[in-house]
């Protein structure tokens, strides 16, 4: 949604639905003893301190630090996203990243 939202100048991530092959149930004991990050080529807070051993740790337990550490890893991403939309904006070439965020969304939600 923000994607395609962000080529009429409106920013919304109220639409967005997570498809399967891109969420992670981190609360899964499969990740239990998963000593890397969440996300491989990550740089947010999250990812460069914690692994996702340790963040299940915290969700099963319930601990106040979880959903914190997730929506640091969750606003990097959209903040990233949105800067490369904004750079895609100026350049001009915005519909190709459209399109390339298309094809990558739906070929792993396949």
């Amino acid at each position: 949604a923000v994607v395609s939202t962000q080529s009429t100048g409106i920013f919304s991530f109220s639409h967005y639905m997570p498809r399967e092959g891109i969420t992670l149930d981190l609360k899964s004991s499969s990740f239990s003893q998963q000593f890397s990050p969440i996300a491989a080529h990550c740089a947010c807070f999250t990812c460069t301190r914690h692994t996702r051993a340790y963040v299940n740790h915290l969700l099963v337990t319930h601990e106040l630090l979880a959903p914190t550490l997730l929506m640091l890893h969750n606003l990097a991403h959209a903040r990233a996203l949105v800067c490369e939309a904004e750079k895609r904006i100026t350049q001009g070439s915005l519909e190709e990243m459209v399109e390339q965020f298309h094809s990558a969304f739906h070929s792993t939600s396949n």
